[in-house]
């Protein structure tokens, strides 16, 4: 764990006692900082006090000098937070995640010995760190891989030299005001989250804060196909702006590497490339980057192979929660039996117009029938069944009599939330019913 000891006697108040929020109250109370927390669970509440953590209240909030609010906590308009609304007029000082975060690389980082590497966009984060880890081990370059994939960054182990590898949420780098990562990037930007930030705008915006603190010492990658560099002209001037590097195509030398194109199918093309980009810029041979990206696996519930059979091929890419993600899905196969649903996050389902081809039949689960049922309806057969349970049965049912070779494709292109808490135990939840009606 990263003790946070620069903030020794401060009073702090932790608003959202998630994953997050926890891990920051550890490390300031192991640095010597007064913590209380307030959470909008109820029940959470009281599990947190039994463990010793101080609830706020009306006598202690008096001594409170910073607010550092979880991912997720709204902290500005009309919908802010309550605490927020009440500590402003006090003066009490926001504080983000992030900026804690480089305040503690500031007070350690003397002799620059530590790199930041900051990766943010709306798909392939997770993957585009984890090969930007996994090259960095196989390297033996001493790496943390923390931030939305899954470690909070103050869980982390302290390193005295290495890389950080941040994988970055836009509600992380919405709150954030001075973080400087060393290596930043931006893969591209699609419609998402705008239930928190209503408009696309307002998401790029908060996105592209990865880039407002750059400095010439700094190396900013970004999509250069995506208007992000259009965006990013609102918030920065002309000569940081000069600083940020477009990815405008991928090389040719790269693409045609028998080792690349060995592991990569086209979904992933991007993510190997960015990541290629960036350990170069740390110093690594081109030779022995090619070489770890051969030992890279890939990561569960993204066009992960589940079962393979005689006629027919099942595909967990459960990671698919938005539109855009299932583009590549069904770009890369043929006659597909999809499973598609779950929460929208925006009605502009005719980016599937140029794939739909690849579609045989479509099983609409999910609260959101109507717009991928109408949609699909138009051009084959589909059905709605609500659950996952039924679109195993039916998917396997057609597989089976299908006269070629298919693929069944669980690739939702909705969040997840109208039925499951995450992607993760969507997916988990997919691969256990395809084996139980396999067995049976």
């Amino acid at each position: 764990m990263i003790k946070l000891k620069s903030f020794k006697n401060k009073y702090f108040l932790i608003i959202g006692m998630g994953i997050t929020g926890i891990s920051v109250s550890n490390s300031l109370l192991k640095g010597g900082a007064n913590v209380y927390f307030w959470d909008d669970d109820l029940n959470k509440r009281k599990a947190l006090r039994k463990k010793g953590y101080y609830l706020v209240n009306d006598k202690n909030i008096t001594n409170i000098e910073y607010i550092m609010p979880s991912p997720g906590i709204v902290t500005a308009g009309k919908n802010a937070h309550k605490y927020i609304k009440r500590l402003k007029s006090k003066k009490c000082k926001i504080i983000s995640e992030l900026d804690l975060f480089q305040l503690y690389i500031n007070s350690i980082n003397k002799l620059k010995k530590i790199k930041i590497i900051g990766i943010t966009g709306t798909n392939g984060k997770s993957t585009t760190v984890s090969m930007i880890h996994h090259s960095l081990k196989k390297n033996n370059i001493n790496s943390v891989l923390i931030g939305n994939i899954g470690q909070p960054l103050f869980s982390s182990k302290k390193l005295n030299h290495g890389v950080y590898i941040l994988e970055l949420s836009s509600y992380q780098l919405e709150q954030a005001k001075i973080f400087k990562p060393d290596i930043s990037c931006i893969l591209n930007l699609t419609p998402d989250h705008l239930d928190r930030h209503i408009t696309m705008h307002k998401y790029a915006t908060a996105k592209c804060n990865i880039f407002q603190n750059i400095s010439a010492r700094n190396v900013c990658y970004y999509d250069s196909n995506k208007n992000i560099k259009k965006i990013a002209t609102t918030n920065l001037d002309m000569k940081k702006l000069k600083l940020l590097v477009p990815v405008k195509k991928i090389s040719s030398s790269f693409k045609n590497n028998k080792k690349i194109s060995l592991i990569s199918k086209k979904h992933n093309m991007q993510n190997l490339y960015f990541s290629f980009l960036i350990l170069k810029k740390l110093g690594l041979k081109t030779s022995d980057i090619y070489k770890s990206f051969s030992s890279f696996s890939g990561l569960p519930h993204r066009q992960e192979i589940i079962l393979k059979r005689k006629n027919f091929i099942v595909i967990n890419d459960s990671k698919s929660t938005n539109f855009e993600s299932l583009v590549p899905a069904l770009n890369n196969y043929k006659n597909i039996i999809l499973i598609c649903g779950g929460q929208i996050k925006s009605n502009k389902i005719n980016i599937l117009n140029k794939n739909r081809h690849n579609v045989i039949k479509a099983i609409v689960i999910g609260e959101t029938k109507n717009i991928f049922f109408n949609y699909f309806n138009k051009y084959v057969d589909t059905s709605y069944v609500k659950n996952l349970n039924k679109a195993v049965k039916m998917s396997l049912s057609i597989a089976n009599i299908v006269n070629e070779h298919c693929t069944i494709l669980f690739s939702p292109g909705a969040a997840s939330f109208d039925q499951y808490n995450n992607f993760e135990e969507r997916g988990d939840d997919f691969r256990r019913k395809i084996k139980a009606e396999i067995l049976k």
